[in-house]
């Protein structure tokens, strides 16, 4: 167990760090770059420039937080305390500001060593956040298998003012950490120890992101499902798509439709991920079948999501349905809608 301590006096964190590892304690200060000025002494008889001071920047390595220093547990906690109390560093244990006020700030052993060990491979690279400026969503974690941070453990997401996935890691509840994620081999880190802690608070999608998650998780399903060549299904990027689908679908799968097609267009995309992943495909294959239930005789939506079903579920009665249904549109002339619906059919047949 670590716990987060602090100091009375500001910006002494890198003192504390070494004054505790020098008595053999494990101690760890997150640490960024940073452009900072340094100002000279003016030795005996040597003059400054006319109208400048003797300054220069330098890049230097400086913590991250101010404050934040973390300690590995050495003793009882009661007995830290009272150790702390004689110490010239002035230091104390840091209390949660979530919960009861006599909870002092702790981070698990797993959760501290991937922490270290991510910080200390990206080096420059690495942006700190406070738990208040980035949001994660549900989802799995994954494990970098090769490259840099192999080994590692985290979320793969899209950061606010980030062009490219970051591979992002954390102190839950006290420090988020992030590095432009190369494709690297990822798998789903399942049975971990931080699995549960991990898991954020589902959040309220609004109409749009719910409308944004719906087509993106359809895009995704059908590419994994149809799309990538089985020879292609080792590649890094396949294994990204894969884990992307899993987050996508778990933001989507609380979200009900108020109206018989608005179920549809999600229960769609949800079968299609749970087939794939293998997750929960019966809960998800009876939803799609009561939506479809709901929907109109002449509904082109009715249509495509039998289509899906009758497919991946090998019904043969509901796919002959679909073929005499596809068979009576081609009689009369198309629509743009129907046409695109129809190539989607011929594309599909062959999987059968």
């Amino acid at each position: 167990m670590w716990y987060a301590i602090g100091s009375l006096n500001r910006q002494n964190e890198l003192k504390i760090r070494d004054a505790f590892r020098t008595e053999g304690k494990e101690c760890f200060v997150p640490l960024r770059y940073d452009v900072v000025t340094v100002k000279e002494r003016v030795k005996k008889g040597q003059k400054s420039p006319r109208g400048q001071s003797l300054e220069h920047k330098e890049r230097r390595l400086v913590p991250a937080i101010p404050g934040l220093v973390f300690l590995k547990a050495y003793a009882p906690v009661e007995q830290m305390k009272d150790d702390f109390r004689f110490r010239k560093e002035s230091v104390f244990l840091r209390k949660s500001t979530f919960t009861n006020k006599e909870d002092y700030l702790t981070v698990s052993d797993h959760d501290m060593e991937n922490f270290i060990a991510f910080s200390e491979k990206a080096g420059e690279k690495i942006t700190y956040f406070s738990p208040g400026e980035i949001q994660l969503r549900p989802g799995d974690k994954i494990r970098v298998n090769g490259g840099l941070y192999d080994g590692r453990e985290g979320i793969i997401m899209r950061v606010k003012g980030k062009r490219k996935k970051q591979l992002v890691v954390s102190i839950p509840g006290i420090l988020f950490a992030s590095v432009e994620m190369e494709p690297d081999l990822v798998e789903v880190a399942s049975g971990t120890s931080t699995e549960k802690s991990e898991r954020p608070v589902q959040a309220r999608l609004s109409s749009k992101e719910m409308e944004s998650d719906k087509q993106q998780l359809l895009r995704l399903a059908k590419r994994v499902l149809f799309e990538i060549p089985s020879t292609y299904q080792q590649e890094k990027e396949y294994y990204l798509l894969l884990n992307e689908l899993k987050l996508t679908a778990s933001r989507l799968s609380a979200v009900k439709g108020f109206i018989p097609s608005q179920e549809a267009e999600l229960a769609l995309p949800l079968y299609l991920a749970a087939f794939k992943l293998q997750q929960d495909v019966e809960p998800a294959e009876q939803r799609l079948r009561k939506a479809i239930d709901r929907l109109q005789d002449t509904s082109l939506l009715k249509l495509r999501c039998q289509m899906f079903l009758s497919v991946l579920a090998n019904d043969d009665e509901l796919f002959s349905k679909v073929r005499e249904r596809f068979d009576a549109l081609k009689a009369s002339k198309l629509s743009v809608k129907q046409r695109f619906l129809l190539e989607e059919f011929e594309f599909l047949k062959p999987k059968v």
